[in-house]
């Protein structure tokens, strides 16, 4: 694996990693556990590369230097920026409008999930989650052009 500076990381740095996760939770073992079982569903392809991300966020919420350590072993393009948690709280938001507009038709927000699910998860990207969510809200400018700016800011996709 290598980092974002195409330097090799090493058993030695990952181990290291490890070594702080757990000392900084030794009073909590259950969340070093979850992140050793965040790792194994990586490696078992259960989640993507932006689930790891969105799971350790909200893991290592008051510990900001766990979370920008995870970087060295992210591929490129997918670095984590502390305002992460701002973005989120964006997202949660738009899930709150999208959920508010489509309380008579809930298998739009439940179809509008499982999109933002599935590219959270890696197993969809930014083009397909895009496409996808503009055939469910197409009569809703407002929302759509809400989202396009979101995703444009968190995936670095120019705006167009």
């Amino acid at each position: 694996m290598a980092s974002e500076g195409g330097k090799r990381v090493t058993t030695k740095d990952a181990l290291l990693y490890l070594k702080e996760i757990k000392s900084v939770f030794k009073e909590d073992k259950e969340k070093y556990e979850y992140f050793l079982q965040i790792m194994k569903d990586f490696k078992q392809n259960r989640i993507g590369t932006n689930g790891v991300i969105s799971a350790a966020n909200e893991l290592f919420k008051e510990h900001d230097h766990l979370l920008l350590g995870l970087n060295k072993f992210l591929p490129k393009g997918y670095e984590i920026q502390l305002p992460l948690r701002n973005e989120e709280s964006t997202m949660a938001d738009f899930k709150n409008k999208v959920k508010t507009r489509f309380e008579e038709n809930c298998h739009i927000y439940e179809s509008f999930l499982d999109i933002i699910k599935k590219f959270e998860d890696g197993k969809k990207s930014t083009i397909e989650a895009l496409e996808e969510i503009a055939t469910l809200l197409e009569d809703h400018e407002d929302l759509l052009q809400e989202l396009v700016q979101f995703l444009s800011n968190v995936s670095g996709l120019g705006s167009t």
